[in-house]
């Protein structure tokens, strides 16, 4: 809503900005000259308000992502919440580059994750991103996580990447199996 009105401000303030410098004569007093840069300044302010608070929303966001990436708990709720209830949908369509950091963050959390209650909600938002329309590009990623895992484990013999391997696995399966319940279930609806 707020982007409505910078957006109706910017657009009745330039058309005033530009009627006022084409009926004024140029004149030389103080009060004058800010009366015809008061249409410039009026939109000014709103760009410069909205601006900043894009901004912000892309700083917290890359915030939250970061921490995700580091396996913090906190963010990774707070992550899947902006996720599952659809806050970040405009970004992530608009954004690919974006939505694919949002996907790797929640397929690497997931991969890392010991508590259950944690791995739900990643489920849970791995599935509303599949719902979204971007199921094909979340089992892109987990194949690529899956092919590094593995590559890993053969070269150096790391046992302990034989759980996260058969974790990611079992994720994938069932994201498939809810994305076909998905599309059975709209095509009955």
């Amino acid at each position: 809503m707020n982007r409505l009105v910078a957006f109706l401000l910017l657009f009745v303030s330039t058309a005033g900005f530009g009627q006022s410098l084409a009926a004024s004569p140029p004149e030389t007093t103080g009060w004058a000259l800010f009366r015809s840069y008061a249409p410039l300044l009026a939109v000014l302010i709103p760009l410069v308000t909205y601006l900043t608070a894009q901004y912000k929303d892309w700083r917290s966001a890359q915030g939250t992502l970061n921490k995700a990436f580091q396996g913090e708990n906190d963010a990774v709720v707070y992550m899947t919440h902006k996720v599952q209830h659809n806050e970040w949908k405009r970004r992530m369509k608009r954004a690919p580059g974006f939505r694919r950091e949002v996907i790797t963050a929640l397929c690497l959390a997931w991969s890392v994750q010991r508590l259950d209650y944690i791995k739900a909600l990643i489920f849970d938002a791995l599935l509303c991103v599949g719902q979204q329309g971007y199921a094909d590009e979340t089992q892109f990623v987990l194949d690529k996580l899956l092919r590094q895992y593995q590559q890993y484990h053969e070269r150096f013999e790391a046992a302990q990447f034989a759980g996260v391997i058969g974790s990611m696995e079992q994720l994938k399966v069932a994201l498939a199996a809810g994305e076909a319940a998905r599309v059975a279930q709209a095509g009955r609806g």
